[in-house]
Formats: structure tokens, sequence, C-alpha cells
């Protein structure tokens, strides 16, 4: 591109979804959403070095393991009624794959999900983790549609404010026996915000995005001398500084490279 060698590799993070490395300036990564845990979802690290690195740091600090995660998770399933609001890609069918791989299998999804599914065992299988398809073709014969409150419920859209989820939030909110659960970031102005802020529905975290420890690696292994946390808030930077030390962190508007 532009005479500029370009490298990519699959992110870990959702279908279709990848880094960008530019040979230029001493190597230069861009990340986007970026994630090494994925039971799902294939990561491929980054092999050139990087001397500038704009590194996923959503997460800022945060250490805890996906492993963790499932631990709350679990604690919520088998219950009663349990509604998941999930993107269709992403976070959304590996979650359902973990209920299936422990056991669980009154698994329910809206019509976006169930399309992703299906193209995560076809077009989509590129993305998977090596030796996948034949478990996801199971899921894709075991979930079944939503027709009311039962078992785990998983539909878009994850804040709650368009798709399925907006419809089911109308049929469940007042319904006590349903458990709301939001697995992601909560954006300000949406059904999640105000249902989490009133008590009626819970969070938790299902990584998506780097730990600091998954930070701090990748920082080292393209052995990056600047660093720029992306998608973070700047009140992060100081724990970042001194973790991704000697490396330079920075937050600047420009930055040469």
């Amino acid at each position: 591109m532009l005479g500029i060698a370009v490298t990519t590799g699959r992110n870990g993070h959702a279908p279709g979804g990848i880094w960008l490395h530019f040979r230029g300036g001493g190597g230069f990564l861009y990340t986007g959403d970026i994630c090494m845990e994925s039971l799902l979802y294939e990561y491929d690290p980054p092999a050139r070095a990087a001397a500038t690195a704009l590194i996923d740091c959503s997460y800022g600090d945060y250490q805890k393991p996906l492993a963790e995660c499932w631990r709350i998770l679990a604690q919520f399933v088998g219950r009663g009624p349990l509604l998941l609001p999930t993107p269709a890609n992403g976070r959304g069918p590996e979650i359902a794959l973990e209920l299936m791989r422990h056991g669980f299998d009154d698994i329910h999804v809206d019509d976006a999900m169930r399309n992703a599914l299906q193209r995560l065992a076809g077009s989509d299988q590129v993305s998977l983790r090596t030796g996948l398809r034949d478990e996801i073709e199971r899921l894709v014969q075991i979930v079944k549609p939503i027709d009311g409150a039962q078992g785990v419920m998983l539909a878009g859209s994850a804040d709650g404010a368009s798709g399925a989820t907006a419809k089911l939030l109308g049929q469940c909110e007042d319904k006590a026996e349903v458990t709301i659960l939001f697995t992601g970031y909560v954006n300000p102005n949406t059904p999640a915000e105000r249902l989490t802020k009133n008590g009626r529905a819970q969070t938790m975290r299902w990584n998506v995005h780097p730990r600091l420890a998954d930070t701090i690696e990748l920082a080292k292994s393209v052995q990056a001398r600047t660093v720029v946390p992306a998608f973070c808030d700047r009140a992060q930077l100081p724990a970042l500084t001194s973790a991704l030390a000697p490396a330079h962190v920075t937050m600047d508007r420009l930055v040469e490279i």
C-alpha cells in the first residue's frame, strides 16, 4: 500500500477482525480491537518489530482472566431464566459455546446470532481457533429460538437499545424471576445504564479485550519503544506508563513515526 509493506493477522475479537502492521519507520502496529484469550476466535501474534504500537487498552490495568469471567457467569446459569444481551458476533457466540461445553443445552438465541453461528460454521470459519468447526456445527443444532422467558437467552443489541433485546426487555423487565445480566461496556443513556442504575439488571465483564498482562507481553514481543493506548480513559495513563516502561506511553495527538 503506497509502497509500504503491510502485514495483517486475525485479532481474536470477532469474525473478520484483523490487526495491521506497517513496515516503515521502524514498524508501526495498529491492533484495533484485539483479544489474546478468546476461546473461539483465533489470534495471530504479530511477529514483526514495531517501534510504535497503537494498542487496544480498553481494560486499562484490569487483570482477571477469562476463566474467572466464566466462574462468575456460571453462578447465574440454571437458576431461572437468564437474559444476556450480547452482540451477535464477538462474545455472544463465545458465551454460547462455553455454555454448551459445560453441559448446558437450554440455550436460546435471536435470529441475528443464529445467522452468525451458521456463518462461523461456513464462510467465517477462517476466524475460528483450530479444530472448532465441529463444535460450532453442534452448537448450531443445539440452540433454540427465543420464545418466552426460558433458559439462557442471548440476543442483541448488547445495550438493549435495539433489536431482539429491546423487545425482550419490554417483556421481562417486570418479571422478577428473569435475571438480566449485561456482559460488556454499559453505554450512557441506554436501557443498560438505566436498568443497572436502578438495580433491575446486573453487570459483569466477559473479556474481549487485552488484560494488562496481555498488553505488556505484546509491547515486549514487538519491541515497542512508543505505545499509544487506544480506547481507554486518560486516567489509566499513569498505570500504563508504569507497567509498560521502558517504552514511552503517550496519548498525545501527534506521534512521530
